[in-house]
């Protein structure tokens, strides 16, 4: 290559590279601001004693050490860490399977698929607080739809027993269009060919689903899980408008008691020391599903 085209094809890279820097630029600085900024200020300020009031103070891994091992002080943060955990078993697991079944029927060519995938994937685009209050009206012992279709005066969300699964319902039922349309985009990908070779080979329906669909859509499974996983853990808008917590805590998730920490009591430290806390365990637990899910698929 001549000295002559090397000089243009540098000048053409060097005016590509800054154009390209000026289009992320926007999005750069709005990373730099407004998530980067924060995380290392919250960071520095889990070390500290701060009331919003008064100076801080620094106190070294005290927040830490006093959440993990001083359950007299603050005694919330184990029993909203499980609370949360049950969340997860009463949310995630139905969630997918049932979105598994729905994507499965709508990939069979079912008249009006468009119609099913709009009904199923509205509430996923809908306000939380206008589905927390569609819930709370529907769910009321009294007048609520579904104590006068079943004929039931019962407290769901005033129930110890029953508060937490009801909202494990909600965010099934919430996120259910989401899932399904993720499953149903992946099974749409799945090449005829792999389903023409299983019918010349005698499999069955249920054969075809569990030895074609499945083992191609096993990714797609994993994402969900590994993201489903992340998003409950933090999950907050529900038990905050529904139930505030209640009934006797029963309903009061990790984030919450972060929240109050922060909010009702002004312990900023103890709370962002919570944050770190939540990052550590989400990433453990990101790393177990990576570690050992796709194993067992593939097995």
């Amino acid at each position: 290559m001549s000295r002559e085209k090397l000089t243009k094809l540098k000048n053409w890279y060097a005016k590509e590279s800054t154009m390209g820097w000026v289009f992320i630029l926007p999005l750069l600085l709005y990373f730099i601001v407004f998530q980067l900024a924060p995380m290392l200020l919250s960071f520095g300020i889990s070390f500290t004693s701060w009331n919003l009031r008064s100076p801080a103070e620094f106190v070294g891994f005290e927040n830490y050490k006093n959440l993990l091992f001083d359950s007299v002080n603050y005694p919330d943060f184990w029993p909203s860490l499980w609370i949360t955990l049950k969340y997860i078993v009463f949310s995630l697991p139905g969630g997918i399977f049932i979105a598994l079944v729905l994507a499965a029927m709508l990939n069979a060519n079912v008249k009006g698929e468009g119609f099913f995938k709009t009904a199923y994937y509205i509430p996923n685009i809908t306000a939380m607080v206008a589905v927390a209050a569609m819930w709370i009206f529907l769910l009321d012992p009294k007048y609520g739809l579904v104590s006068q279709l079943f004929d039931i005066d019962q407290s769901w969300l005033g129930s110890k027993s029953t508060a937490l699964p009801t909202l494990g319902i909600m965010a099934i039922w919430s996120a259910l269009g989401y899932n399904v349309l993720i499953l149903l985009t992946t099974m749409k990908g799945i090449p005829d060919e792999l389903y023409e070779s299983a019918t010349i080979d005698g499999a069955n329906a249920w054969q075809k689903f569990t030895k074609v669909t499945l083992p191609m859509i096993q990714p797609t499974i994993f994402f969900l899980i590994v993201t489903g996983l992340i998003a409950a853990f933090q999950v907050f808008d529900q038990m905050y408008l529904m139930t505030g917590g209640g009934p006797d805590g029963a309903t009061q998730t990790y984030m919450l008691s972060l929240y109050n920490h922060a909010f009702r009591y002004f312990e900023m430290g103890t709370a962002s020391a919570m944050s770190y806390i939540l990052l550590i365990i989400i990433l453990i637990i990101t790393w177990v599903n990576f570690k050992f899910i796709p194993q067992r698929f593939d097995d």
